[in-house]
């Protein structure tokens, strides 16, 4: 069962940002329609961000599809339990992304990236695909967010 399945044709408030990210709206550079999530800096933590409520102790997969500069050092595809508002719950899954990224020219150079957890005792988690500013300009393009229970067969062709 998919619980958020977000290409970011409409942006909702669900979204928020920290630092340098926002929306691209329809400058081509989606992934599959005409808008895209990004962050780009030089310093600082930047990331778009989502709570998102789950099913405690239910396992799920979160899936993008993410593109990014070769000068990405320290970026961060990442699933935090979310008990306040703060989100500085305990990571429950992470993937550090570092440049370069691999061509995929059938996909405009956006790669699938997947990430599988479990809730735990957690009814809300904080998703976020971020960046460290480490001084050179860096950035991470994302879009077709999804977020479903991990009973569902993914397919890996992608």
């Amino acid at each position: 069962m998919i619980i958020l399945d977000e290409q970011f044709d409409q942006p909702g408030s669900e979204w928020f940002f920290t630092g340098n990210a926002g929306y691209d709206f329809g400058k081509g550079l989606a992934h599959f329609g005409p808008n895209n999530a990004w962050v780009r800096a030089t310093s600082g933590w930047n990331a778009i961000n989502r709570f998102q409520t789950v099913v405690p102790h239910t396992d799920y997969i979160v899936s993008a599809w993410l593109r990014f500069s070769d000068s990405l050092t320290d970026g961060y595809f990442s699933v935090r339990a979310a008990p306040e508002l703060n989100g500085e719950g305990r990571i429950l899954t992470e993937r550090k992304l570092v440049g370069p990224n691999h061509p995929n020219p059938s996909k405009d150079n956006y790669n699938r990236f997947r990430l599988r957890f479990d809730t735990q005792g957690w009814e809300r988690i904080l998703l976020y695909v971020g960046l460290w500013g480490m001084g050179q300009d860096a950035w991470i393009q994302i879009d077709d967010v999804q977020v479903e229970n991990d009973r569902v067969k993914l397919d890996d062709n992608d």
